[in-house]
């Protein structure tokens, strides 16, 4: 299953606590980076980067589920 990784970046504080939990490096983020990026390929909607971000800016959905909109 694929899925989607959107970033709310008027949430988003670039602190990188997302990138740094994702044990699947599904979310690329450096200290150049003002915010975080996906890496969709990797991404296997496991949803800790959405746990753990403590200001909601992260939001994970099945691409079934994004299609049926």
């Amino acid at each position: 299953m694929e899925w989607e990784w959107k970033l709310l970046e008027q949430e988003c504080t670039g602190c990188g606590i997302c990138a740094d939990v994702c044990k699947y490096e599904a979310i690329k983020m450096t200290r150049q980076m003002a915010n975080p990026e996906p890496v969709p390929s990797r991404c296997v909607g496991c949803m800790d980067c959405v746990k753990q971000c403590p200001f909601d800016a992260i939001d994970v959905k099945a691409l079934a589920e994004t299609a049926k909109r």
